[in-house]
């Protein structure tokens, strides 16, 4: 395997370890995932690091009780994938209940044999 290259089914398999990693809230495993300088948007605008997201995993102050995935777009430039994720979730966020679907845009890069999200946004779907 090309260790620079990526193609699609490394990126589904990653998605699919992030999404198992945020619903039970492993911190080790979200490590792994999350590049040190990750910058990612939230729907009020706010920018997030990885230090704030594992801090709220930590926290517990976002909880999923309940969650669905659907990838819906990747594009791959070399080292280098944009992906789009479709989640339908149920859950707390800071005690406040939160249902809906939710569009995730990632960028992930391959880092030597592991990839890693480097940039994100998301927001809540009408």
């Amino acid at each position: 395997m090309n260790r620079t290259k990526i193609n699609r089914e490394d990126i589904i398999e990653a998605e699919n370890k992030l999404f198992s990693a945020q619903l039970i809230s492993n911190v080790e495993s979200l490590d792994q995932l999350l590049y040190d300088d990750l910058i990612a948007v939230a729907p009020t605008g706010q920018v997030v690091t990885k230090e704030m997201d594992l801090t709220s995993h930590k926290a517990k102050t976002m909880i999923i009780e309940d969650a669905s995935t659907e990838i819906n777009e990747i594009k791959i430039i070399d080292d280098t994938a944009l992906s789009i994720v479709t989640m339908t979730a149920k859950g707390k966020m800071m005690g406040t209940p939160l249902e809906g679907k939710f569009r995730y845009f990632r960028v992930w890069k391959r880092f030597g044999d592991k990839l890693k999200v480097i940039g994100a946004s998301f927001m809540q779907l009408p």
